[in-house]
């Protein structure tokens, strides 16, 4: 079984955008090895599981191997992509959101990539898509060509930029496995521990023609299990949960620099505060003023408050309101114009 590739997906709910996910499996250039859903103990359990059934044949008739795992009690975020990657029987896992989508090339392009890259674990380029991913709201990208993020030529940001979002993400199982700890349960960042050690250990693949396309807008069913029902309520991002998630990373970060002797996080701090500030602002333009007030300080206790841009961005949103969505709006179209344009 020699690269070998598993689809896990770890499953709560959406039934429909999983049916949407198994035909997009169906439909790749070339197959999987194997797929496998790890149903979290979910309210729509017993349609899941008939949705397993409706699709085992097609899965049988097509030879790929299609399990379904039923968890007994909600495990949360962290602990289910664990055990989707423990469970997991292929060389390497490509690990998709139940809501997310497999472009028909994807699988094809993995396979050749890990053919030519001695890597353990691997990001991608994807589209952003809300009703159909054949009319994408845009591209995330982070290269224009195949590149291997690797600590002699990038920055450390760049593990957040390429692991923050685990739709595509394609990981070495012998290398999950090995490093495998419920250290960062309820981080809901697991994969930003294990891109960490790959980028300290030869780089991180990046495979820079969009493999999947990631649903956009779709609210977040974080605050389910014990590990994060005390920061996140499901249905939206909460400044308490954000900070969580934002914890999580700062805590897997100093751990590798302390067992390590590395100095990753100064480069992360600045990614969270800088950068990453600009997305978290725009998930709360036109939120009222307790609210952006919670927000502020839970990045002041963080350390990532210190720079002018959250603290511009702060004040943005206070002044204007709702209408600072137009804002954010407006820089997110010039910014893809620009990309377009080469700039």
């Amino acid at each position: 079984m020699s690269n070998s590739i598993c689809v896990v997906i770890p499953a709560y709910n959406r039934t429909e955008e999983l049916s949407e996910l198994l035909d997009s499996v169906l439909l790749q250039v070339a197959l999987p090895d194997n797929v496998l859903i790890c149903e979290d103990y979910s309210p729509e359990r017993e349609k899941i599981i008939a949705l397993y059934n409706a699709y085992s044949k097609r899965f049988e008739e097509k030879g790929v191997g299609f399990q379904l795992s039923l968890n007994d009690v909600n495990l949360g975020y962290d602990k289910n992509v664990r055990k989707c990657l423990h469970e997991a029987s292929a060389d390497w896992a490509i690990i998709m959101g139940n809501d997310d989508i497999l472009l028909p090339n994807c699988i094809d392009t993995v396979k050749r990539f890990i053919e030519k890259n001695n890597v353990k674990f691997i990001s991608r380029a994807f589209l952003r898509f809300v009703d159909s991913v054949d009319k994408p709201k845009g591209m995330s990208s982070l290269f224009n060509q195949d590149t291997i993020i690797s600590p002699e030529i990038h920055s450390p940001k760049y593990i957040f930029r390429s692991a923050g979002f685990v739709g595509g993400l394609v990981i070495n199982l012998c290398f999950a496995k090995k490093h495998e700890t419920d250290k960062y349960d309820g981080s809901l960042y697991y994969q930003i521990y294990l891109a960490t050690l790959a980028y300290l250990a030869g780089g991180i693949g990046y495979i820079s023609t969009p493999i999947i396309g990631g649903r956009a807008d779709n609210p977040p069913m974080f605050g389910q299990s014990e590990d994060d029902k005390e920061f996140h309520i499901p249905g939206s991002y909460s400044a308490k949960g954000r900070a969580r998630m934002w914890q999580g990373v700062l805590d897997i970060t100093k751990d590798i620099d302390e067992s390590r002797g590395t100095n990753l996080i100064t480069d992360i701090k600045k990614e969270l505060c800088v950068r990453q500030s600009f997305h978290v602002f725009e998930m709360n333009a036109g939120q009222p003023y307790v609210v952006l007030k919670e927000l502020k300080s839970e990045l002041v206790r963080l350390g990532l408050f210190n720079h002018p841009l959250p603290i511009g961005l702060y004040l943005f949103n206070i002044v204007f309101g709702n209408i600072s969505r137009l804002g954010y709006s407006f820089i997110r179209r010039v910014l893809q114009r620009n990309r377009k344009g080469g700039v």
